[in-house]
């Protein structure tokens, strides 16, 4: 085995053990808020800004992690304070330290993927084709965590320190791959002036085509279904059909992401973009539909089929159109702004208006206004993205 290859083999690792951590706490992370105390309505506030403050967390902690050039050590750091706002999570009773833990948490939990993203870009820049199969291993950590759960039952959001014990286990075994990483050059490290990086910014936005904005607009439009997801699937589980261990079903979609994600490269060569796209907005629209008219656990089952489309999907033309019209100096940029906003900022609009939903009506009410954002990124594709 080549030396390039063992290292794609720990990026590889590394994703498995930091998506298998996030899929200990995600999925049940509504439940403990509800076992706390929360109502569902309240809930949505409280994920509403847990995700927005995510969003100031990637863009600072990303700030910080160029400038500090000591990469592994700074991934390490932010998992360690991570684990232990978990912990201190689980121990306390108060509603309100609660919350503010739930937003501190929310600013430092989701950069380890991200920063693990930017550490392979700048150690392997010749391997950049080899990221889309190696970034596979944290879809098989989640989805593998997720169905262990399942059949043990040993995660449960009415028992919140479990929650800690599986990301902390999982991160004990990331951190043991940080280690064997490779190193970055210096002088990928450095860093412009401050001047010349304001001057640099503000010239990388006015380079971006109107297409790119188009696009996020559309990203944005299709992933408010997925804050329907993410945020109220598992409350919907709890309070409508009172289950509680719920694994199984955050295990089957990325099992579908695998051989999406595989394929992609051929698939964007069969079917044009704004076709390709269109699937994933009929697959969002029709999973909140699914979500909001279930009257049985079986079709919850089979819809999350689709998450491959209404998720993987949905991203993948997203980088596929960075990828293709914004200029190659500055897709970093480009994908730091779909991180915040086509992601990020439509998880934290869906927590709101989830909960506010919620404050007078229910889940079917919530999931079928859900369902018509991704009808409105379909009508923006069509009229926009004509020849792609």
């Amino acid at each position: 085995m080549s030396q390039k290859t063992r290292y794609l083999a720990t990026y590889g690792a590394s994703y498995f053990f930091i998506y298998g951590a996030l899929a200990a706490v995600v999925p049940f992370y509504p439940l403990l808020l509800q076992n706390k105390g929360f109502a569902p309505s309240q809930i949505g506030y409280i994920m509403g800004a847990y995700d927005l403050i995510s969003i100031s967390g990637l863009l600072v902690l990303g700030f910080f992690y160029d400038r500090i050039k000591a990469p592994k050590t700074t991934i390490a750091a932010i998992i360690l304070i991570s684990a232990t706002l978990i912990f201190s999570l689980t121990i306390t009773s108060s509603q309100g330290a609660v919350v503010l833990l739930t937003i501190t948490l929310g600013f430092f939990i989701k950069s380890p993927g991200s920063l693990v993203d930017a550490h392979f870009g700048q150690a392997l820049p010749d391997q950049t084709d080899s990221y889309g199969k190696t970034r596979l291993g944290g879809s098989l950590g989640f989805m593998l965590m997720a169905l262990l759960v399942q059949v043990t039952g040993a995660i449960s959001g009415s028992r919140p320190l479990t929650l800690f014990a599986g990301y902390g286990l999982s991160m004990i075994f990331t951190l043991t791959s940080l280690v064997l990483l490779p190193k970055i050059e210096k002088s990928t490290l450095t860093k412009p002036s401050k001047a010349a990086a304001k001057s640099n910014l503000l010239l990388s936005i006015r380079s971006f085509p109107p297409l790119y904005w188009i696009g996020l607009i559309v990203a944005f439009l299709n992933s408010m279904a997925l804050a329907g997801h993410y945020t109220f699937f598992s409350l919907l589980l709890k309070n409508k059909f009172n289950l509680v261990n719920i694994s199984g079903f955050w295990a089957i979609g990325p099992l579908f992401e695998i051989p999406m994600f595989f394929f992609s490269a051929l698939l964007l060569k069969k079917v044009k973009l704004r076709y390709l796209w269109s699937l994933s907005m009929l697959a969002g629209f029709t999973r909140m539909q699914f979500y909001a008219h279930s009257t049985s656990l079986l079709p919850l089952y089979v819809i999350q089929i689709t998450h491959s489309l209404s998720f993987g999907v949905n991203h993948l033309c997203m980088i596929t159109l960075i990828n293709r019209k914004t200029p190659a100096s500055e897709r970093g940029l480009a994908m730091s702004i779909f991180g915040a906003a086509g992601l990020g900022l439509s998880l934290f609009t869906g927590g709101l208006l989830g909960g506010f939903i919620l404050s007078f009506g229910d889940f079917p009410l919530l999931f079928q206004i859900f369902s018509f954002f991704p009808l409105a990124a379909l009508a923006v594709n069509f009229l926009f993205l004509r020849n792609d």
